[in-house]
């Protein structure tokens, strides 16, 4: 089973980040940039036959939305 990638779209100082294993891989002045990048990412794990999800945090660090992309072995809703 591939393993998952997970791109966490996270405040950063005065904007916004991606990070990925808690290392940032693009920086973003805005939220919506950086959400945008994190969706990206996932698409692109699992164009590459992978596992990709994006997780989408507020301003305060919390998760407030998780997207998964490819074939996730969890009968979850949502």
């Amino acid at each position: 089973m591939a393993k998952r990638q997970v791109f966490h779209s996270v405040p950063k100082g005065n904007g916004w980040a991606v990070e990925q294993n808690g290392k940032v891989i693009s920086n973003h002045r805005t939220q919506a940039a950086s959400e945008a990048a994190a969706v990206k990412a996932g698409h692109r794990a699992q164009d590459q036959g992978g596992l990709g999800q994006a997780v989408m945090h507020k301003a305060d660090g919390t998760i407030r939305e998780e997207r998964t992309y490819g074939d996730d072995p969890r009968n979850i809703k949502g």
